[in-house]
């Protein structure tokens, strides 16, 4: 480990080839705690004054990049980290990144992120310490140009998920001090045109749903469904993925390692839903169970993250519903639509969104078409 207050030096006894040479360099004790001093002397063994200078100059070299690197002394373990950033390529120093982030939500966007950086080893292969904006931005240019299995090119949504991606990987080895720097913040993210997809349910489309399922007696799918509805939780990295620990006497929380803020949060349950929790005895199940899967009660594994969107399509079409703007996402944008025309207040539709501000929320509701104001803006006189 390097000492931030003592560079390694060279005593070379004013170019004396008859007095010692040495390497002056503190280095960390784990046994002691502290940096202890250190001397090499093995820069004695060459007699012509080059090849002493010569040897002086690479070994100072070598000591500075592997106190860089992390050495002790002692011989307690130290902490280290497994990527020697010396020689580690992007695509290495990523699945590290990706090791460190196995338990968390996004993981599929760093899979994502690897497998295009293989398909373009001239950024991938590269070290990562030499890694600089012109070589992300060429890796961008090759993404947005890559055609996708329909034929179609990259668009800017996805665009942004690559560079975001990446960016965050650099961000997590600065602030480890494995690199110095963020080569993507250069690069500027592309505008997204508003989706058109997630599309809110009408009252007739959300009751054709509830009724079809009841008529199917497939409790699990309406569970999720109200879930989402009622509580405005995000079907796939947190609803998935709840126990039924999360379940408290007033409130469902949504914890950090799952909530896209990255922040435990308790969201409050609605009477109809809390009606259907108790009608399944969910909280009767063991606490570390999760509440969606495959036997369609709490169990030790949850359904997989395109379980309930796969079948959850099947139905729409089964009730002739085939636009694909909805999706099983739509019910929370219908809930929020629905609690705001019921009770005028967005500071409720606001903590029910978990949205750290109003603002976020008057916009929210603004691209759902909802803060039209029609009927107070037809009280404006006559011109």
């Amino acid at each position: 480990m390097l000492s931030p207050e003592y560079e390694p030096r060279l005593y070379d006894a004013g170019g004396d080839l008859s007095k010692t040479w040495y390497i002056d360099y503190r280095i960390w004790d784990t046994d002691k705690g502290q940096f202890v001093r250190k001397r090499y002397e093995g820069l004695n063994r060459y007699h012509t004054l080059a090849s002493r200078r010569k040897q002086a100059k690479a070994k100072l070299v070598e000591i500075r990049e592997l106190l860089a690197a992390g050495f002790t002394a002692g011989v307690s373990p130290s902490a280290s980290v497994p990527l020697d950033m010396r020689k580690a390529t992007l695509v290495e120093a990523v699945e590290y990144v990706l090791s460190q982030k196995a338990l968390r939500r996004g993981v599929e966007e760093y899979k994502r992120l690897l497998r295009r950086l293989r398909e373009y080893p001239a950024l991938g292969g590269m070290p990562a310490r030499m890694v600089a904006p012109v070589h992300v931005g060429a890796f961008m240019d090759f993404i947005s140009k890559r055609p996708k299995t329909d034929g179609t090119l990259t668009g800017n949504k996805s665009f942004n998920h690559y560079r975001n991606t990446l960016s965050t990987c650099f961000n997590f080895l600065v602030k480890m001090e494995l690199l110095p720097r963020n080569p993507c913040a250069a690069i500027d993210v592309r505008k997204v045109a508003p989706s058109a997809m997630h599309r809110p349910y009408t009252d007739a489309q959300r009751a054709a749903v509830r009724d079809e399922l009841l008529r199917q007696g497939d409790e699990q799918m309406l569970l999720f469904i109200s879930f989402i509805y009622y509580c405005f939780i995000r079907s796939g990295g947190e609803l998935r993925l709840l126990r039924v620990r999360d379940l408290h006497p007033r409130t469902v929380l949504v914890p950090a390692s799952t909530a896209k803020n990255d922040k435990p949060e308790h969201v409050a349950i609605p009477v109809q839903l809390e009606q259907m929790i108790v009608a399944l005895g969910l909280r009767s199940y063991p606490a570390d169970y999760f509440i969606f899967t495959h036997r369609g009660h709490p169990g030790p594994k949850p359904v997989g993250p395109y379980w309930f969107p796969k079948h959850h399509r099947a139905l729409l079409v089964s009730l002739g519903i085939t636009d694909p703007a909805y999706t099983i996402y739509g019910y929370k944008h219908t809930g929020a639509i629905n609690l705001y025309l019921a009770t005028d207040n967005i500071e409720l539709v606001r903590r029910h969104c978990r949205h750290d501000n109003a603002a976020t929320t008057t916009n929210y509701l603004r691209g759902l078409g909802v803060l039209t104001d029609a009927e107070k803006l037809a009280a404006m006189p006559d011109f």
